[in-house]
């Protein structure tokens, strides 16, 4: 018996109307169960008296016919979580948790301009973390049942034009969203009466084109072949392949243009990870304070010197900082790096002996689970290091040049925002990633930094530390 097959627009439309009505759900409840904890739970009432009459639910359940549509609004069309199923968890949570604030605070406003003594702004304010909850249940339902449904989806097939690093993620993204649509490679763009036998005999979704460097006639003619046979053509520049993720579409000048952005960080965006980190310093520093004075003590009572170790290490844009940590090693470990430079397993920029017979025995483990980096909040705080990016390189060791040897000047980029005490590759295997894997997990991050990857990374850290692979 053959399996059903439902057609692409089907998926889309069943995924749109779970959004509508399992999200308006949510926020129901959300508000349902704020009424109950704010009038009818004992303690909070006990805690927080109510004055003057008891509303009952009918007033609030009123006010969901003015406020339902605007977190849909807002869910669904400003931060377009209906369609992304491709995004990230983290941002998608961030991405919720902004929209149910700003429609909590604009009920809020609603309700203290039209009605100061009707409704209750406690109430109201306490939908905003049951709704940050219900929500992410929803959308974690929805997607759970978009992805069951995908298996079902009569996918059409897609025409690949070309290879390299940009086709494999192509072909990695088309994987991902529609698991059973199939996938046809060429490596270079058929003459026209090919390419229309193709299209004629197979019915294509979409032709992606993954090589530029064909002349403009052929790519209008293949175009217009598409658009013959109901096929979408698209086009990726060649370009995509050396500065991917820094090719943007600029539409100042009136037509559509690319420009080169070398990294993420906007002006905004450096200041809302420069807010974060320091909200995040404050939550470390409130933690471990006490830890903290005990690692100074054993360090102390394990071997002769300071208990905090300062290396002077590549900032931003270049810039030399002394980076905190706490010391692991002997207190002259610096003036003996020649003596173990032939026990370096890394054979690319940066420095890492596995058995470094500098270590002390306090210091083997803070590094077996990477405790000695965390006076490095220090440097967060004084605005030399951020708590996520690219790991600063060191002086002595001449990592930078290094890098600059192997990769030229695309090196440098890694100064284009604040060194972290944590980062991409040391969630993707630390010690035990190669040197050019680094590189290329640093200049991914770089190009692609978001709230959301920041949150990832550091939540994918904790676990990290602790299965301790990797670390030495």
């Amino acid at each position: 018996m053959a399996l059903l097959r439902l057609p692409p627009w089907m998926r889309g439309a069943l995924r749109t109307a779970l959004h509508l009505c399992l999200d308006a759900a949510a926020v129901t409840a959300a508000y349902r169960l704020a009424y109950l904890w704010r009038f009818e739970s004992e303690r909070w009432v006990a805690a927080f008296p109510i004055t003057g009459v008891i509303p009952g639910w009918a007033l609030y359940g009123n006010l969901l016919y003015a406020v339902l549509p605007l977190w849909l609004i807002l869910l669904g069309y400003s931060s377009r979580l209906y369609g992304a199923t491709w995004m990230s968890g983290a941002d998608r949570f961030l991405k919720i948790v902004k929209d149910c604030t700003l429609a909590t605070v604009a009920a809020l406003a609603a309700s203290y301009i039209y009605s100061r003594l009707e409704y209750s702004r406690m109430m109201l304010a306490m939908v905003l973390p049951i709704s940050v909850v219900l929500v992410c249940l929803s959308q974690t339902l929805i997607l759970w049942v978009d992805a069951w449904v995908s298996r079902l989806e009569d996918a059409r097939s897609a025409l690949l034009v070309g290879g390299g690093p940009v086709a494999e993620l192509v072909k990695e993204s088309i994987r991902r969203r529609h698991p059973e649509a199939g996938i046809h490679e060429v490596q270079e763009l058929p003459d026209r009466d090919q390419l229309e036998k193709l299209l004629a005999g197979r019915p294509f979704s979409e032709l992606i084109l993954c090589k530029s460097s064909i002349s403009h006639t052929r790519i209008l003619e293949a175009a217009e072949l598409c658009d013959a046979h109901d096929t979408a053509f698209k086009m990726l520049p060649d370009l995509l392949e050396l500065r991917l993720g820094e090719v943007q579409l600029d539409e100042s000048l009136g037509l559509p243009a690319y420009r080169i952005q070398h990294a993420s960080l906007t002006a905004a965006n450096f200041a809302a990870k420069r807010i974060f980190d320091l909200c995040f310093c404050f939550l470390v520093f409130l933690v471990t304070g006490l830890p903290w004075l005990l690692t100074v003590l054993l360090i102390r009572l394990d071997s002769p010197g300071p208990a905090l170790y300062q290396q002077k290490r590549y900032g931003y844009k270049g810039r030399i900082f002394d980076a905190f940590k706490f010391r692991t090693m002997v207190y002259d470990a610096e003036s003996q790096i020649a003596a173990v430079q032939a026990l370096n397993r890394h054979e690319g920029a940066f420095f890492k002996v596995k058995d470094d017979p500098r270590i002390t025995r306090v210091g083997r483990w803070l590094r077996r689970f990477s405790l000695d980096e965390f006076p490095q909040f220090i440097n967060v705080l004084a605005g030399e290091m951020s708590v996520v990016g690219p790991r600063p390189l060191a002086v002595a060791t001449g990592e930078l040049e290094k890098l600059s040897g192997k990769f030229g000047q695309t090196a440098l980029k890694r100064m284009n925002t604040l060194p972290g005490i944590t980062g991409l590759w040391q969630v993707s295997g630390r010690s035990d990633v190669s040197s050019a894997q680094r590189f290329g997990l640093d200049m991914f991050y770089i190009e692609h930094w978001s709230l959301g990857l920041d949150l990832e990374i550091i939540l994918k850290t904790i676990p990290t530390m602790l299965s301790t692979k990797g670390a030495y």
